[in-house]
C-alpha cells in the first residue's frame, strides 16, 4: 500500500485529523473562480452585443435606424442652417445641434412604428401622391445629374450604363420606392387614428375661450439633469424657500412689487456664491408673448393653465432644466387670434442704398425727395416707379403692392395709417432704403365672431390640427410599448458609466503608461464624410439631397 493510501485510510479510521482547511480554501478558489468567469462572460457578451450594434442608432421593433441614416437627414438640416448663416460645427450651436440630432432621430423611430402598423393592418397609401412625389424625386436627381455633368455627358453616359433614360427611370423608381413609399405609410397609419376626432359646436367654443398666447418671465434655479436625486431633492427645498421670499416680497411691497428686479438680484447672489466653479446657478429672463409648442410641457402647462391669472406668481415648477418661479404678467385669448388687423394697400417707389453707404443714402434721400415733391404736383405714379431702383416684381405690377399690415412693413404702415387714400407721401426711410408711397385703399381692424362662416371654419381647422397632434402623441406612445424601441446598447452604457465615475483616473493612468512605456496616444481624428441619398448618377459623384424628412409621418 503506498504512503498516500495509508494517509486515507488512517483519516477514515479517526487516527488522522481531516484536512478542512486545504478544502475551505479549494471551494473559495473555485467560487471566485467561477465568479470571475461569469463576469468575464458576460462583459465579453455586452461588448460583442455593442460592437454588433456599433453602425446602429436605433432598433424598433424588427426595423434597424443606422446612425448612418440619421446622420444623412441631420446633413440635410444642417445644410439648411448653414444657408442663414449658422453653422452646427460652431460649438456656441452646440446645444441647437444636439436638439436637431435627437429630433431626427425621434422623427426616424417614429416614422419606422407607424411603418410597422401601417404593414402589419395592410393599410393601402395614396397612390396618387406616391406617383407625383416618385416623378418629383426622379425629375429632380435627373436635373442634378444634368447640371452636375452637363447634359450631352449626362445623357451619354445613362445610354451606356442604362441603355436609355427610360431604363434608368425605372431604375431609380424601383431604388426609390421604400423611400418614397415610407412617409406615406405613415401618414396612411395616422390618417386611420384622426378618423376616431368628433368635433362639436362646445368644442369650439370652449377652444375660441382659451388661452392663446402668455407673456411671462421666469426665475430659474439650474439643476444638472443628470444629477443624482439626492441633489434634485435639496433644489427642490431651496427652490420652495426661494419662492416664499418671492411671495413675501410681493405681500411687503404690493403694487411696487417689481418680479424683474428681485429675480436678477436673487440670481446674482445664488451665482456669487458659486462664483469659484464658474457655473451659473441661477438666471432670469423674460420670455415675452409664446404660443404651446414653444417651451417645455411641464413649463407650458404651468402658463396655460386656466388656474394661472395676469399677475400670478406660479412655483416652483420643475423642467429638465432646473426649477421654475414663473411670473404671469398677460395672457391673450384665442379670439384675438382670428381678429383682423388695419391693412393697407399703397403704390410704392423704392429708391435703395448699400448699408454704410453714407453718399449712397444722401443720392437715394434726394432722388425721393424729388419724386415725392412731383408727384404732389401731378406726375403720374408709374413715372415714378420708372424713375426708381425698385424691384423688378414691383416694376411689372406698376408700383402695386398687396394688402400688408402693420408687422408686415412697419415704417411703410405707420405714415399710410395717417394718410387719407390718394395722398402721397414725404420719404419715408426703411430698411430696404428710402420709400414714396400713395395709398391706394384701406381696410380698418375687424373682431372676428363665430358667427362668420370663414371664421368659424378656420377655428375648426385649428382645433382639428391640434386634436390631431394629441392624437398622434398618445398613438406613437402606443406604438412604442407595443413595439420594443431601443436607442443604446448595454456595453455602451456600461463605457458611459465607466467614463463617468472613473474617466479622470483612467486617463491619468493612460498617460502615465504612455509616458513610462515611451509611447504617444494617436490623438489624430479622421473625418468621414456621408452621402446623402442612396441613389447616384453615373458621372461625377451625382449625389442628391436626401428626401424631404418627416416628423412622426406627418404630412
Amino acid at each position: 500500500m503506498g504512503r498516500e493510501s495509508k494517509i486515507r485510510k488512517m483519516r477514515r479510521e479517526g487516527l488522522l485529523e481531516p484536512v478542512k482547511e486545504e478544502r475551505r480554501n479549494y471551494l473559495w478558489v473555485k467560487i471566485v473562480s467561477f465568479s470571475l468567469i461569469v463576469v468575464i462572460l458576460v462583459f465579453v457578451g455586452l461588448w460583442a452585443w455593442g460592437q454588433a450594434d456599433k453602425d446602429v442608432a436605433a432598433r424598433v421593433g424588427k426595423e434597424v435606424i443606422k446612425k448612418e441614416e440619421v446622420q444623412n437627414q441631420f446633413n440635410y438640416y444642417a445644410n439648411m442652417y448653414k444657408q442663414y448663416g449658422i453653422d452646427l460645427n460652431n460649438p456656441k450651436y452646440a446645444s441647437m445641434r444636439d436638439n436637431l440630432q435627437k429630433s431626427v432621430l425621434n422623427s426616424l423611430i417614429n416614422q419606422s412604428l407607424l411603418v410597422q402598423y401601417a404593414k402589419a393592418h395592410h393599410l393601402k397609401i395614396d397612390m396618387d401622391k406616391f406617383n407625383k412625389d416618385m416623378e418629383d424625386q426622379i425629375n429632380q436627381i435627373i436635373e442634378q445629374g444634368k447640371k452636375q455633368n452637363g447634359e450631352k455627358i449626362f445623357q451619354d453616359s445613362i445610354e451606356a450604363r442604362y441603355g436609355s433614360m427610360d431604363a434608368y427611370k425605372k431604375y431609380l423608381r424601383k431604388v426609390l420606392t421604400p423611400y418614397v413609399e415610407r412617409p406615406l405609410l405613415a401618414q396612411a397609419a395616422l390618417d386611420a387614428q384622426y378618423k376616431t376626432i368628433k368635433i362639436t359646436d362646445s368644442d369650439i367654443q370652449k377652444y375660441w375661450n382659451s388661452t392663446y398666447q402668455v407673456d411671462a418671465e421666469h426665475f430659474l434655479l439650474k439643476v444638472d439633469k443628470d444629477a443624482p436625486q439626492k441633489v434634485w431633492d435639496e433644489k427642490k427645498k431651496e427652490a420652495e424657500q426661494i419662492y416664499n421670499e418671492f411671495i413675501s416680497e410681493k405681500k411687503k411691497e404690493g403694487s411696487k412689487f417689481n418680479f424683474a428686479d428681485f429675480a436678477k438680484k436673487k440670481a446674482e447672489e445664488l451665482n456669487k456664491k458659486e462664483a469659484k466653479s464658474g457655473k451659473e446657478v441661477a438666471r432670469y429672463e423674460n420670455l415675452g408673448y409664446f404660443s404651446r409648442g414653444q417651451m417645455v410641457k411641464p413649463f407650458e402647462d404651468a402658463c396655460f393653465s386656466d388656474s394661472a391669472k395676469p399677475g400670478d406668481i406660479i412655483g416652483p415648477v420643475k423642467t429638465e432644466y432646473g426649477y421654475h418661479i414663473i411670473h404671469i404678467i398677460a395672457k391673450k385669448p384665442m379670439h384675438e387670434k382670428y381678429d383682423e388687423p388695419a391693412k393697407v394697400k399703397v403704390k410704392l417707389a423704392l429708391f435703395t442704398f448699400k448699408k454704410g453707404d453714407k453718399k449712397g443714402q444722401d443720392a437715394a434721400k434726394m432722388s425721393a425727395n424729388s419724386v415725392s415733391y412731383q408727384l404732389k404736383r401731378g406726375m403720374s405714379f408709374d413715372r415714378a416707379v420708372e424713375l426708381s431702383n425698385d424691384d423688378q416684381n414691383l416694376k411689372k405690377n406698376k408700383g402695386l403692392t398687396d394688402w400688408f399690415t402693420a408687422k408686415d412693413k412697419p415704417e411703410i404702415f405707420k405714415v399710410a395709417e395717417k394718410l387719407k387714400v390718394g395722398e402721397i407721401s414725404d420719404p419715408i426711410l426703411t430698411p430696404q432704403g428710402y420709400a414714396v408711397i400713395e395709398v391706394v385703399a384701406k381696410k380698418p381692424p375687424v373682431k372676428a365672431t363665430l358667427d362668420n362662416k370663414d371664421v368659424y371654419k378656420k377655428v375648426k381647422d385649428d382645433l382639428m390640427q391640434q386634436k390631431k397632434q394629441e392624437v398622434e402623441k398618445e398613438f406613437l406612445e402606443k406604438l412604442k410599448k407595443q413595439y420594443r424601441v431601443r436607442t443604446t446598447d448595454p456595453w455602451q452604457r456600461i463605457v458611459a458609466f465607466f467614463k463617468k465615475h472613473f474617466g479622470k483616473q483612467w486617463d491619468s493612468f493612460v498617460a502615465w503608461w504612455n509616458k513610462a512605456t515611451g509611447k504617444t496616444e494617436n490623438t489624430s481624428n479622421s473625418s468621414t464624410s456621408t452621402t446623402t441619398n442612396p441613389v447616384k448618377v453615373p458621372g461625377g459623384n451625382g449625389n442628391t439631397k436626401p428626401l424631404q424628412p418627416i416628423t412622426g409621418g406627418g404630412s
